[in-house]
């Protein structure tokens, strides 16, 4: 009897752990941040000296929090879709390449909606950083979605046909 249990190759594994890390990392991050913010801002009113620093209200709120919200479920799609990628299940790459392709048009909305900051604090926020931000958001966008539709990789996640003896 043959072993039919399929093994994902070094790049799947690669590919697969990077999102799961980056997915737990930033998921994590972005929860921490809302409750230092939620803090920030609940302190603001009675220590006004120490937010001379904060920026104005000038973004809209609601989408800044539905870009938020849906940042969230895409790090959760990422861890998700991470451990079933390297377990082969074909819905799991289908999922995480729906994240990525939410993932980037999410990017490029907050980078919209993040003009009003930007045009506020020009002088102070560093063009290079953004830049990188940004070739970091299209290079992951692009090797995974290159990476994940490569007939080569479809392959490993096509179910095995039992054999009838």
């Amino acid at each position: 009897m043959r072993d039919r249990r399929r093994k994902a190759s070094r790049g799947v594994i690669v590919f697969s752990s990077f999102l799961i890390l980056l997915g737990t990392f930033n998921f994590l991050y972005t929860i921490i941040s809302f409750f230092q913010l939620q803090l920030e801002l609940q302190f603001k009113d009675h220590m006004s000296t120490l937010f001379t620093q904060f920026p104005n209200f000038t973004i809209n709120l609601t989408a800044f929090w539905l870009s938020t919200l849906i940042s969230l479920l895409i790090m959760l799609c990422w861890i998700i879709a991470g451990i079933g990628t390297l377990l082969l299940k074909e819905w799991a790459r289908q999922l995480l390449l729906i994240s990525i392709g939410i993932y980037f048009l999410n990017k490029v909305i907050d980078i919209f909606i993040n003009i009003a900051i930007v045009n506020e604090y020009a002088t102070q926020i560093p063009v290079i950083a953004l830049c990188i931000g940004i070739l970091f958001v299209l290079s992951l966008s692009v090797s995974v979605t290159y990476f994940f539709t490569h007939p080569s990789v479809i392959k490993q996640f096509e179910k095995i046909k039992k054999q009838s003896r």
